[in-house]
């Protein structure tokens, strides 16, 4: 009698497991995020970035999506017509774009992306959730960066804060606006065609 198949009933979450999908991800979703912000270059705080960091997390987990985050800061924070940025300031960058990739893990878990498989979620009430939880993301990435943007020049850690929030207002005005956009209409479009298409369901169980 022929022994028994070794073989995994999931031959998705192999292949996903190996690292050398994990690196050719991390390439494919960075090198979206470096074209668009290029592309988008001269219009301040408008990103397509933070929703690619977002949806990276979402079906691949937490360190693809900081690898994504890690990764296109470490470029663009360098390559930059409009500047070098400082260690220091990168640091603050960088920390701030994993609070996209931890709120898509976030909502991973939740009863939304739940629904969503199970196909009980209404697309307009899925936009309007990933909106608010865009807002409440950049909301925070923009309160760490003006802060970092800031910091040292005032002798008070918290003056430092409030002088750098309050001088930011515009710029995170325009950048909280332009991701509540890009979080309620391309995330959703992505992640149900991704569903429905290609069978994303079975990336929802993993970590």
């Amino acid at each position: 009698m022929p022994a028994p198949s070794t073989m995994t009933n999931n031959p998705t979450g192999s292949v996903l497991d190996r690292r050398s999908t994990k690196v050719m991800i991390t390439t494919v979703f960075t090198a979206l995020a470096l074209a668009t912000n290029y592309a988008l270059i001269g219009i301040p705080n408008v990103k397509i970035m933070d929703t690619l960091v977002f949806i990276a997390a979402l079906f691949f987990g937490l360190r693809l999506g900081i690898g994504v985050a890690a990764s296109v800061w470490l470029v663009y924070g360098f390559v930059n017509p409009n500047g070098v940025d400082t260690f220091l300031m990168l640091s603050f960058l960088m920390v701030g774009e994993c609070f996209y990739a931890l709120a898509g893990v976030a909502l991973k878990k939740s009863f939304v992306t739940r629904d969503l498989v199970k196909g009980t979620k209404e697309y307009q009430r899925l936009s309007i959730i990933f909106g608010l939880v865009g807002l409440l993301s950049t909301f925070a990435y923009d309160a760490l960066t003006n802060f970092g943007s800031w910091i040292f020049r005032t002798g008070s850690l918290y003056q430092d804060f409030v002088f750098g929030n309050i001088i930011g207002v515009p710029f995170s005005i325009a950048h909280e606006a332009s991701n509540v956009i890009f979080f309620a209409t391309i995330a959703p479009a992505i992640i149900v065609a991704a569903t429905i298409r290609v069978g994303f369901p079975r990336l929802w169980s993993r970590p």
